[in-house]
């Protein structure tokens, strides 16, 4: 398993990935908040007439989930230069089975963390809310949260045991 996880191509698939995830909650947050609204709260359902009438939320929610999407932009931009400085400039990346460079150490730090903050979010703030799918089973947005927080780490820490 360690030299999967050291493997060149596999750290550039970890960093497509996460490029296209965080990309995906940039575009479908910030662009979509009323149909992500609808999609992921359980506002149709809410007890509250007034809540229940607007499953898709207000222009109040829209800005928030907006602000979330764009809070986003900076995980994808990351992971989308260590991703093209890993196929274009081939030399910045480490070979295979040795330590990561330290620019890749602290990329897959700032994205363990920033998709570990959102898993730990949807585990611990929204789990058993009843107003979010997430957190309550398992739903794709804390599934894939907590796995790439895994992974980050995970290849992360097999650099670093085998350095």
């Amino acid at each position: 398993m360690s030299t999967t996880l050291t493997g060149t191509n596999f750290l550039r698939a970890l960093y497509a990935a996460n490029l296209l995830w965080h990309t995906s909650a940039f575009y479908h947050f910030s662009f979509r908040a009323p149909y992500m609204m609808t999609k992921l709260s359980k506002r149709s359902s809410s007890k509250s007439p007034a809540i229940a009438s607007t499953p898709e939320g207000d222009e109040w929610h829209h800005d928030v989930m907006a602000y979330l999407g764009l809070i986003n932009v900076g995980f994808a931009a990351l992971a989308g230069m260590r991703l093209y400085s890993s196929v274009f400039a081939p030399s910045s990346l480490s070979s295979p089975l040795t330590a990561l460079s330290e620019a890749d150490i602290l990329a897959l730090m700032v994205l363990g963390i920033a998709n570990g903050s959102q898993a730990w979010g949807n585990f611990v703030r929204t789990s058993g809310n009843g107003r979010w799918i997430m957190g309550s089973g398992w739903d794709r947005i804390t599934v894939l949260d907590a796995v790439f927080m895994i992974l980050d780490f995970a290849v992360m820490g097999a650099h670093l045991w085998n350095s």
